[in-house]
């Protein structure tokens, strides 16, 4: 059995890895270009996961996304906000926080 540690780890890196690539992405890209909708390869590619994960990922509703007849599409703005909301503080700011409750 892997460290669980080491995996939660590399999600984190895998991630944070993925807000560098979304956030350098963002600032090449035209004016009102967020709002695009997705196709799945294209949502899989921005994401940078398989075609198959991004459709369990829909399956089980963990991913906004919309579906017409067959097809599923996705907003990139919503996939980003999806990304930001998995953000998790650094240990300083952890640490900050304990600070401040500590010190009320």
């Amino acid at each position: 059995m892997e460290n669980p540690f080491q995996e939660l780890y590399e999600r984190l890196d895998r991630i944070e890895g993925l807000l560098v690539s979304v956030r350098d992405h963002k600032a090449s890209e035209p004016e009102g270009e967020e709002d695009r909708l997705l196709n799945v390869r294209e949502a899989a590619r921005f994401l940078g996961d398989a075609v198959a994960t991004l459709y369990g990922r829909t399956s089980k509703n963990e991913i906004p996304f919309y579906k017409r007849g067959k097809k599923v599409y996705f907003k990139k703005s919503e996939l980003l906000a999806w990304i930001e909301q998995g953000r998790v503080k650094s240990q300083k700011e952890i640490q900050e926080e304990t600070a401040l409750r500590l010190n009320q």
